[in-house]
């Protein structure tokens, strides 16, 4: 059994069909079958019920299977890492990043190619979910995110932390405030950022603890979006600070609410047990050099 043969099986019962997954594979159907009448052969059992009407696994064909996408999961792994090691001085920088340090993200990829004129750099925006799936799936070598997952084997480095605060459209009833309690928010009108942020399940239970559940009218991932529809009065809105510094605009107001203590830590995450070429090396240093000049300035 090799990861050729593997792959072919694991490919069929994706597919489900072996006319599919030929074509997917990019092979003759004869050869496919083959393949699987060797590989069953070898294992000494039937790995498919074959009927004119459907394909199915035996049960032997479904414990491959279940193994069989671990195995070939590992091998990709590790022919990525393969890929950095020969690329080591000359090759690129995946990066998946959450949306608000993208106004961070210029000045240390400047610092990162004066020192490696050589190194390419990918950035990806992405929310904290997909750059875990991206960091499993070894598409990316670091992440820049808001949440510390404590169920996987990352490294999680804080780079710093930030407050939230209220956002309101200019002639919104708070305009002549600079700060409010949760519970004057009672009758307002929410942007929100999706379920599975942190900080919309922060902010909810906070609204829940006062006595009320506040009204979410928009949903969105992007902190962009959501500033575009608090300043044409859709609503109002709890973000992160540094955005709204990065970002000036006369078309809204900022607000503070005192009982709100949440903040918002932002980490650089990584797998330590994946090969890091040094160039990656050197951009973690600059990540965490500057994160420091970021404290200082707060």
């Amino acid at each position: 059994m090799d990861i050729r043969s593997l792959k072919h099986f694991h490919t069929i019962a994706t597919c489900g069909q072996f006319t599919r997954a030929a074509i997917q594979l990019h092979i003759s159907q004869p050869a496919l079958s083959n393949t699987i009448k060797s590989l069953e052969n070898e294992l000494g059992c039937t790995l498919f019920e074959r009927s004119t009407k459907s394909l199915k696994l035996t049960e032997p064909g479904e414990i491959l299977y279940k193994h069989a996408g671990n195995v070939l999961e590992s091998f990709d792994k590790i022919y990525k890492e393969m890929e950095d090691a020969r690329n080591v001085g000359k090759g690129k920088i995946n990066l998946g990043m959450i949306e608000s340090y993208r106004y961070f993200i210029s000045h240390m990829i400047g610092i990162f190619k004066s020192k490696n004129p050589a190194v390419s750099m990918k950035v990806r925006e992405l929310g904290p979910n997909d750059i875990v799936k991206k960091l499993e799936s070894f598409d990316i070598h670091l992440g820049i995110t808001s949440i510390a997952n404590d169920h996987n084997n990352f490294k999680y480095i804080p780079i710093f932390q930030e407050n939230y605060v209220l956002l309101t459209p200019p002639e919104h009833r708070f305009k002549n405030l600079t700060s409010i309690e949760i519970i004057d928010l009672k009758n307002e009108t929410f942007i929100h950022s999706l379920e599975g942020f942190k900080i919309r399940e922060t902010f909810i239970k906070a609204c829940e603890h006062v006595g009320f559940s506040p009204s979410v009218e928009f949903e969105t991932e992007s902190l962009e979006t959501a500033c575009s529809l608090v300043e044409n009065g859709l609503g109002i809105s709890v973000v992160p600070e540094s955005f709204l510094a990065l970002n000036p605009s006369k078309r809204r107001n900022e607000v503070f609410i005192k009982d709100f203590a949440s903040k918002r830590t932002v980490y650089l995450v990584y797998q330590p047990e994946r090969y890091l070429p040094p160039p990656i090396q050197d951009f973690i240093d600059i990540t965490l050099q500057f994160s420091n000049e970021i404290i200082v300035r707060k």
